[in-house]
């Protein structure tokens, strides 16, 4: 039977926040919250790091993971998360892996469980789905509700589409909430999916999470939102009702 494979992605090479992806939440590196929830999962056979970052390999390689080596230019602030992603699938290729299915984390978000990890391997056991997504609904934040400044510095509406304040009469839309890329490898490779995340397939299911679960860190406002989550929500994961598309 074919593997299935998480690749956490980390960076040395910073700029929001220095080595965010190493920054200490409850005296545990953040990387360390999605590689472990990895390392848990049951339906996870092989976790990798993806990184240029000697520190960062180290760290990853004493939890217990294996590591993609990853090349200088695709570890520069101008890098695009999918030619990252494309050279991780490709490597474990090369190397012979024999795995199918995919699920990209990012180093740098605590909001991650293995639970998570475990549905969204499940769900890519149906094939009339190619891809997986965390994501939350808009509400206050829909995009109708959206401004722009104009040429005179005065607000105008981004769209012009909303005729109500009252956000229940908006179409539902989503957002893609730095929880859990899940996917078949070959999208990985053909690049085909909703923009801007291309390396999802064209039959990309949701996972429904509540908005104050999916976030990844870029300043020390997130730092603490992390902790608080980490406190708070987490610990009653198993309560939380997720709903799948």
């Amino acid at each position: 039977m074919k593997k299935n494979v998480v690749i956490i992605t980390a960076k040395g090479s910073n700029e929001s926040l220095e080595n965010k992806n190493l920054i200490s939440i409850n005296g545990l590196p953040i990387m360390c919250y999605p590689l472990r929830e990895a390392l848990k999962a049951k339906e996870s056979d092989l976790v990798y790091v993806s990184t240029e970052d000697n520190q960062i390999a180290q760290v990853a390689e004493k939890e217990g993971a294996m590591i993609i080596k990853r090349p200088e230019n695709l570890a520069t602030p101008e890098s695009q998360h999918k030619d990252v992603i494309k050279h991780a699938v490709e490597s474990l290729i090369k190397d012979g892996v024999d795995f199918e299915n995919v699920i990209v984390l990012l180093g740098n978000t605590v909001m991650i469980t293995s639970s998570l990890i475990d549905q969204a391997f499940k769900m890519l056991n149906n094939p009339d789905c190619d891809s997986i997504a965390t994501v939350w609904k808009a509400q206050d934040d829909h995009p109708f509700r959206a401004m722009i400044k104009n040429e005179k510095g005065y607000m105008e509406a981004y769209s012009g589409e909303a005729e109500s304040s009252n956000r229940q009469t908006y179409p539902d839309v989503f957002f893609y909430d730095q929880g859990i890329w899940a996917f078949k490898k070959d999208c990985a490779l053909k690049m085909k999916g909703p923009k801007p995340w291309v390396w999802l397939g064209e039959k990309c299911k949701m996972i429904e999470r509540p908005w104050v679960t999916g976030k990844d860190i870029h300043s020390w406002i997130d730092i603490s939102a992390c902790y608080w989550y980490l406190t708070s929500i987490q610990p009653h994961d198993n309560e939380i009702k997720y709903s799948l598309d």
